[in-house]
Parts: structure tokens; sequence; C-alpha cells
């Protein structure tokens, strides 16, 4: 997406060029001097944090041609909890629409959100209620192909209970399609006709499981390559470009054929010596990407054998990266 130089001009999109959208959050600073040194710490000044800004961004697939699209939000009560995976965010090719889930925030930002790629139009469709004496979170937004459905998981936090559902695109007729207890991390297909999602169990009742777009059929995938374990045990399940298969980070990052359960490909990434991993990743038409454990976006080719690491410079240093790694 190309931003208008005019004012009243509309955005315009290329199916050439891959890009990723993402949140960026701000923290302004002010550096106050005490007359009087701490008395514990002995520090003679004091930085406060005041004035939280959080943008709408997106880049390339390389990391390159970071760009601040637009300010969403402008002093919320409170930041958005970047200490754990807090936000999900889906992308439309269709209608050119976001779905943004936001869970550990304040109540003024958290919820279901939709907006344009321009950061306009923005929204809350689904505003976080009590259920049973429990707060609502709903995280794992993803877009049924024509852009009238959202997909989502819904938590009830401290219940224990997360169950698959879906609205439509303006947070209206919901629809559930499990009651879990523990069914999270929904995925739609390229195609439309199916759901990818997690089922927290043991090693024989939970894994990767499928269903149907309209909730019909779900099952466990089975894995024929583990004679211990019957069926594919990890997280984040997102689906190639051509539906046929899926990548869950298990042990290390794997891929998995839909129509066999079969392991194709197996990775576990070193960053800087160490064994790592790769959160919430995407599958995109170069490569993947995903979160890292110490900050920042990682970046590979399709069959895991490049990365990239992008990240703050602060992020970089406490890391002792390069702003690269081996698998």
């Amino acid at each position: 997406m190309s931003l208008p130089s005019k004012p009243g001009e509309k955005p315009q999109f290329s199916d050439t060029e891959e890009e990723i959208y993402f949140l960026k959050q701000v923290t302004s600073f002010t550096r106050k001097k005490h007359l009087v040194p701490d008395l514990l710490s002995g520090n003679t000044t004091e930085d406060i944090g005041h004035g939280i800004s959080i943008y709408l961004c997106k880049m390339k697939s390389d990391g390159s041609g970071k760009t601040d699209i637009k300010e969403l939000w402008k002093n919320p009560n409170y930041p958005i909890d970047t200490k754990d995976y807090s936000c999900w965010m889906n992308v439309n090719k269709k209608t050119h629409k976001i779905a943004l889930s936001i869970l550990f925030t304040g109540s003024d930002v958290a919820g279901l959100w939709t907006m344009n790629l321009d950061g306009g139009d923005l929204k809350r469709i689904i505003t976080p209620t009590l259920i049973e004496g429990h707060l609502q979170a709903i995280d794992s937004p993803s877009w049924t192909p024509d852009g009238q459905w959202i997909v989502f998981a819904e938590s009830l936090r401290g219940a224990g209970r997360g169950r698959i559902a879906k609205c439509d695109m303006n947070g209206g007729n919901p629809v559930y399609f499990t009651e879990g207890p523990g069914d999270c991390q929904s995925r739609v297909s390229p195609d439309g006709n199916m759901i990818a999602y997690v089922h927290i169990g043991d090693a024989i009742t939970g894994g990767l499981c499928l269903m149907g777009i309209d909730g019909t059929n779900p099952h466990l995938l089975q894995n024929p390559d583990d004679k211990r374990r019957r069926n594919h045990g990890g997280i984040y399940p997102t689906w190639s470009p051509d539906g046929k298969r899926l990548l869950i980070i298990g042990s290390g990052i794997e891929v998995i054929e839909v129509a066999t359960g079969r392991r194709v490909l197996s990775r576990e990434p070193v960053l800087q010596g160490k064994r790592g991993t790769c959160g919430i990743p995407q599958w995109g038409r170069v490569g993947f990407v995903g979160s890292t454990p110490v900050g920042g976006i990682l970046f590979t080719d399709s069959n895991l054998e490049r990365a990239n690491w992008i990240g703050s410079s602060k992020l970089l240093e406490c890391a002792g990266a390069k702003g690269s790694c081996q698998w």
C-alpha cells in the first residue's frame, strides 16, 4: 500500500510486493533531577514516563522501508503490555481491512478492532465484558477470504476456558464452534474451507486440530511419524499460501503436510549460540516472520535456511546480536 500524497486521494495497492503490518508503542520520558540522592539506590535522577502513543506501521518483507502509517491511540489509560503476546493482527486481502485484537492493556484499548490499511475507520467491534464473573478476552482473529467473517478465540481470564467462535465484520451474529475448555489460536485456511486451531490437553487429547469453516468435523491432526504421540503437539499454527501445509511451533519450527499429517520440515533456531524459537509466526509468499523471545522480529526464507532479525538497537545490544542468526 502506498499512502496518498495529497489529502482526499485513496491509497494505492500493489499485488507484487509483500508488506508486513505491525503496532509500535512509544513512551516519552523526562529526566528529573533530585535535590537529594535517593536513600536506597543513591540515584540523583529519575526518568518519569509521560505520553503514550500507539502507531500502526508497515515495512517490507525484508524489514526495510519501516513507515509510521497513523497514530491510533494517544495517551491511553494504560500501555499495551509488551511482556506477553498481547496483540494479534490479520489482514484481509480482498477488503484491505485489518482485524486487531489486544488483550493485556486498559479497558479503553482492549478488545477486537477493525480498520483500513491506512489506519482509517478504526472501530472496536467487540468490547470485553464479564461472562460468568470472568473477563472476556479475544485473540487470534482470522478473516474469512471474503472479508465477511472473523474467526477468533475467546477465553475467560482465570476460568481456564477457551473456545473458537466467529462474528461478522461488525462484531455481530456470534457463532460458537467449540466449547473447549482449552481451544485457542485459530487460523482460517487460504481457501476459506477449514480452520486450524490448538486444543490444550495431554499427549493423547491435545494438539493441533482442524475443522470445517462451519465448525463441522473437529478432529486432531494425526502424526504418523511419531509412535509415542498420535497427534501433533505445537502452537501458533499458520497456513502456507497454497493451504497444503501448516507451520507450528513445537520442538523448534515444524512444517506439517495437512493431507497426510507428515512432518516435512523441522528446524530449531540458534541465535548467538543459544537455542530459541519464533513466536506467533506468519507465513507469507517470501518466507516466515515472527517475534523472538528477546524482542524484535525474525524473518526467514521459505525453507528456514536463512534468517534475519530486526529489533531496536537496545534489544540487539542486550542480546549481543548483530541482526542475523544461523539455522
